[in-house]
């Protein structure tokens, strides 16, 4: 009896043991378009691998980089500015590099722009000038992205009002209050079409695309690129071809994580394309023969081995 008990105990354990080897961590925020992109990516990796993936779910994305470069969670997402900055230890992750990261997947666009009300005098970013605009905390993403969109019109915080706010929701507050002129929105987003429904319409602004122009805000925003839309009934602000801003969403990982970990994650991810695409609106745009994109961060050598199987590796 006692030899069979402990058989049992020792079954028990190791199943416990295997149960643990197979659960991953994904680094995300506990709110907002990441904290979705993140629950959505876990469940697609726990049902189609061999893992379960679960999101460990914190403030900011800089708490979970450094825990991502340390081994202690094995994936986390992000920006690819953010994930850019953080390898190197610079922008917002200025004087912290995280050597260890390196890239698992391209996700999918993330589209976004300057708005201000329909009926504003505020035509284009250059319009801006001595008009009131939201301003963030240097080495913040929200620094980084509204500087990078004065830039654009060749513009500094000197040439405009800035208004201080700690983080996006009070930028909208700010926005929606009439405190400032003009806000920084996802593109289609539903804050977007609130403001469209309350402020009588929406216009977004459009962005000049000269290299000049895009070399500017590339200062800022390292990978960023523009993206022409056609005036389009199912975004409202959107009346005419706009040029708004884009940036890749990534998923990294580090040198700590297995070959076979990394392989069955973005394995998964690829399989898993029409269950992402219905995920939500952050995911339009995701192309997985795009997942091995080139955006100057080394790959893992389990992605790789990945992409080169299906032929969609091109370096």
């Amino acid at each position: 009896m006692f030899k069979k008990l402990a058989l049992t105990t020792g079954a028990m354990m190791l199943c416990a043991n295997v149960a643990a080897a197979d659960l991953l961590a994904l680094g995300s925020t506990a709110t907002g378009g990441t904290s979705q992109i993140g629950r959505a990516l876990a469940a697609a990796v726990s049902e189609a691998s061999p893992h379960q993936m679960r999101p460990q779910e914190v403030a900011n994305t800089s708490d979970y980089i450094p825990l991502v470069n340390a081994g202690e969670l094995e994936f986390g997402i992000a920006n690819v500015v953010q994930t850019l900055y953080g390898k190197s230890g610079t922008g917002m992750s200025e004087g912290r590099p995280n050597e260890n990261l390196l890239m698992a997947a391209t996700l999918m666009p993330f589209r976004a722009a300057f708005i201000t009300p329909a009926d504003s005098d505020v035509k284009t970013v250059a319009d801006l000038k001595g008009k009131r605009v939201p301003s963030f905390s240097k080495g913040t993403l929200g620094y980084h992205v509204v500087n990078a969109y004065l830039a654009n019109a060749g513009l500094t915080e000197a040439d405009v009002v800035p208004v201080p706010v700690p983080n996006f929701p009070r930028m909208w507050a700010s926005f929606s209050e009439g405190s400032t002129d003009v806000t920084v929105v996802v593109v289609g987003a539903a804050n977007a079409r609130e403001f469209d429904a309350t402020m009588g319409g929406i216009r977004y602004l459009d962005f000049d695309e000269t290299d000049e122009a895009v070399a500017r805000m590339n200062e800022y925003l390292p990978q960023m690129y523009l993206s022409r839309l056609d005036a389009d009934a199912n975004i409202p602000g959107i009346a005419e071809p706009t040029d708004i801003m884009v940036y890749d969403y990534t998923l990294f990982t580090s040198t700590a994580a297995s070959d076979e970990q990394v392989y069955d994650v973005v394995k998964a991810i690829y399989d898993s394309r029409d269950k992402l695409l219905k995920a939500g609106p952050f995911f339009a745009g995701f192309d997985r023969d795009e997942m091995g994109k080139d955006v100057t961060m080394d790959y893992h050598p389990g992605a790789i081995k990945f992409y080169e199987e299906k032929g969609i590796w091109n370096r």
